[in-house]
């Protein structure tokens, strides 16, 4: 099994540890600090990137809210647009023109215009306690994981209606990714220890989940297709498995203790893992070995986004 360094010997040295309710940013070319950390709102959740890169939406879920974040100059320059009940996850379409964000509370997705920063989509009505989003390549559709009814919702971004009937997947589905091609989509069933896998042209879940490590909480499909890594939150590893067999194709991975969130670089073969204990670990995605040791990142962070340019890494503190 290919193994990181022990969590006590993980290099808390190379990070100040950032406060809660921030962001931090990290260097991928040296896992070093960027820039200081980024004060956002209460309970912040979730993260996604702008295509261009200029912009991060954060989810604050305190105050149910999201900010946006001006990354050329790592300011707050929008502090609070106003969603739906306690807000999750969040994604932004391939055009960069609207953010969706889950609010887990009140089992809606909001959409937001990025060009006006305002809400034009405040309720459409999803599963039971939504919990992740993400959307097709092409942008016609937005899939929504229901960890209270073990479902995954499908939105039509033409009329920000879901369909009549959502997809069934396993059991407390807590993440998913979607292919290049948009033909599939990848579900971590939490509580099945495995991956749903739904076939986007007749919106069915394969009836034989693949299996993954103890506790699968976060998914992340690589730029290519070929591969599917998967975080284990109860046995600190991430799975590997090959897209075209539905097979393992590595050992499993050991990281940093219960990995909270993944993301995998758009430009370089590496995939980057938050642990809740405060932890950054990197993965060679070529060799599925550790590239480099753990590194301490500060508290609670839960969830990562890689720049389009792959330069820099933002991570997420509640």
């Amino acid at each position: 099994m290919s193994t990181f360094v022990a969590e006590g010997s993980v290099q808390r040295d190379r990070f100040a540890p950032p406060a809660r309710r921030t962001v931090s940013i990290v260097d991928t070319a040296t896992n070093r600090p960027a820039a200081n950390p980024i004060k956002v709102g209460p309970y912040a959740s979730s993260i996604a990137i702008s295509p261009d890169g200029s912009r991060a939406y954060v989810v604050t879920s305190g105050n149910g809210s999201v900010s946006v974040v001006n990354l050329a100059t790592n300011r707050v320059a929008v502090k609070a647009i106003k969603v739906g009940l306690y807000p999750e996850g969040i994604a932004i379409s391939p055009d960069g023109k609207h953010v969706y964000v889950v609010n887990s509370g009140s089992n809606t997705v909001s959409a937001i215009s990025t060009a006006t920063n305002t809400v034009v989509a405040k309720a459409i009505k999803v599963g039971q306690a939504p919990i992740a989003i993400g959307v097709s390549p092409d942008g016609d559709r937005v899939y929504v994981t229901n960890s209270g009814d073990d479902t995954v919702s499908v939105i039509d971004t033409a009329t920000d209606l879901a369909a009549a009937k959502a997809i069934k997947v396993g059991r407390v589905p807590l993440a998913l990714s979607i292919t290049p091609d948009g033909s599939r989509v990848y579900v971590a069933d939490s509580r099945d220890d495995a991956v749903s896998v739904i076939d986007t042209a007749t919106g069915t879940a394969d009836p034989q989940e693949i299996k993954a490590g103890d506790g699968p909480s976060a998914i992340a499909v690589t730029p290519n297709g070929r591969r599917l890594y998967v975080a284990n939150a109860k046995d600190d590893t991430v799975s590997v498995i090959d897209t075209a067999t539905g097979k393992s194709a590595a050992e499993a991975i050991e990281v940093g203790h219960r990995p909270t969130a993944i993301a995998i670089s758009p430009v370089a073969r590496r995939a980057y893992i938050t642990g809740l204990s405060g932890s950054l670990s990197v993965v060679n995605t070529k060799t599925n070995k550790p590239a480099g040791k753990v590194i301490g990142i500060g508290p609670f962070p839960l969830a990562i986004a890689i720049s389009p340019d792959g330069t820099r890494a933002y991570i997420v503190h509640n």
